[in-house]
C-alpha cells in the first residue's frame, strides 16, 4: 500500500507542477530571481549578477533526483558507502559534462545540456555497476545489485528531467516551432496548449525572435512524457520488475528525444540529423542490450527502509548543501546582466 500511495502522490505533485509552470513561466517575471550588485559604475549605478529560476528548477531537479536514488538503493539494502559511491560518481559525471559537452557540440561556452551528460552516463553506468558489483562481492563480501540499480538511473533520470523541463520554460530555451510554420491540422492540436514566450532576454526572443509567438510545447511535452514513463518505472522497481523497470524511462525517453529534435526551432546544428539525434538513437540501443544481458537479481524492495534513509538528519543535511552547489552553478546567468539603483523613501525617514 505505500507503494501506491509514494507513487500517486509523487504523480499529483509532478503533474501539478508541469501544469502550474506551462502557464506561468513563459511569462518574463518568471526568468530572474534576483540580481546581485558587484560593481559601481560612475553615474552612482550598480551592474549586477542575476540568478535565475532556471537554476532554481535545475538545483530542484538535480537534489530531487539524489533523494530518490538515496530512496531507491536505500530499499534494496545498499550499503551507504556503496550507495553514496554510485550517486557522487552520477553526479562527478554528468554536472560538469553538461558544459562541457555543450561546448563540444554546440560550441557555445555559456549553455548547458543535460541530453549530452545523461548520454555520457548512460554509456558509463552500465559496465560501472556490473564490474562493481563483481568486484565488491569478490573483496569485501558486500552485495550490491547492477540491474536494479540501472533501472533505477534510468527512471530517476527520468523524473529529474521532467522538473528540469520547467527550468527550459522559465529560460526560455530548447523551444519548438512557430505554429504558423506547420500544416493546418498539426497546428491545430499544438493550438489547444501552445507556448508563448515574454520578454526580451528570453533565449527564445535573443536567439530567434520568437516571443510572442505560439510556439509546439515541447518542453511540456517532454515533461509529460518523462514524468509517465519515470513513474511507470517507478512502480515496475517497486514490483521488482528490473528489466521492465529500466526499458520503460529509457527507451521513453531516449526515443522522445529523438523525435522532439523535429519538432524544435532552437539551433541543432547544420545538418538534418542532429547530433542528439544520433545520441538518442545510440543511447537506445546500447541501453537496451545492457538491459537485456545483465544480471537481473535483487532483494525486494522496502520502501520504507528507502525513505528513514532519505529523511535522516545527514542525508537532509547534504540534499540541502547540494542544492545550494547546483544553484549556484547553474543559476548565475552567463548570458543576461543588470542595472540595480538605490535610493531612500524620504517620507518613510
Amino acid at each position: 500500500m505505500i507503494n501506491v500511495v509514494f507513487v500517486a502522490g509523487l504523480a499529483a505533485i509532478l503533474f501539478g507542477a508541469l501544469v502550474w509552470g506551462n502557464r506561468t513561466l513563459p511569462a518574463e517575471r518568471w526568468q530572474m530571481i534576483a540580481a546581485v550588485p558587484l560593481t559601481k559604475d560612475s553615474n552612482g549605478a550598480w551592474h549586477g549578477l542575476n540568478l535565475t529560476f532556471y537554476g532554481l528548477f535545475s538545483a530542484t531537479a538535480g537534489t530531487f533526483g539524489v533523494a530518490l536514488m538515496i530512496v531507491l538503493l536505500a530499499s534494496l539494502g545498499t550499503p551507504v558507502p556503496a550507495a553514496a559511491a554510485v550517486i557522487a560518481i552520477m553526479m562527478v559525471i554528468s554536472v560538469p559534462a553538461s558544459k562541457m559537452l555543450a561546448w563540444v557540440i554546440e560550441g557555445r561556452r555559456n549553455t548547458f545540456t543535460i541530453a549530452g551528460a545523461a548520454f555520457l552516463a548512460s554509456l558509463i553506468l552500465p559496465p560501472g555497476l556490473f564490474l562493481a558489483q563483481r568486484l565488491l562481492a569478490a573483496w569485501v563480501d558486500v552485495r550490491v545489485y547492477a540491474m536494479p540499480m540501472l533501472a533505477a538511473s534510468a527512471l530517476v533520470y527520468a523524473l529529474s528531467e521532467a522538473i528540469g523541463r520547467l527550468a527550459c520554460i522559465s529560460f526560455g530555451c530548447c523551444y519548438g516551432k512557430p505554429l504558423r510554420e506547420l500544416n493546418p491540422r498539426l497546428a491545430r492540436v499544438f493550438g489547444y496548449f501552445p507556448l508563448v514566450f515574454h520578454g526580451s532576454t528570453k533565449k527564445v526572443a535573443y536567439a530567434s525572435g520568437l516571443a510572442e509567438e505560439p510556439l509546439i510545447p515541447v518542453q511540456t511535452i517532454t515533461s509529460a512524457v518523462f514524468t509517465t514513463a519515470g513513474l511507470i518505472g517507478l512502480g515496475l522497481f517497486f514490483a521488482g520488475h528490473w528489466r521492465l523497470a529500466g526499458f520503460v524511462p529509457a527507451l521513453s525517453t531516449w526515443g522522445w528525444r529523438a523525435l522532439s529534435e523535429c519538432l524544435r526551432a532552437d539551433h541543432r546544428g547544420d545538418s538534418r540529423i542532429s547530433v542528439y539525434q544520433v545520441m538518442a538513437l545510440i543511447a537506445m540501443g546500447y541501453l537496451a542490450v545492457m538491459l537485456i544481458l545483465l544480471p537481473s537479481d535483487g532483494p525486494t524492495p522496502n520502501l520504507a527502509a528507502g525513505l528513514a534513509a532519505v529523511t535522516s538528519a545527514g542525508s537532509i543535511v547534504t540534499l540541502e548543501a547540494l542544492w545550494v552547489v547546483l544553484f549556484l552553478y547553474y543559476g548565475r546567468s552567463r548570458v543576461t546582466s543588470s542595472v540595480v539603483s538605490f535610493h531612500v523613501i524620504a517620507e518613510r525617514v
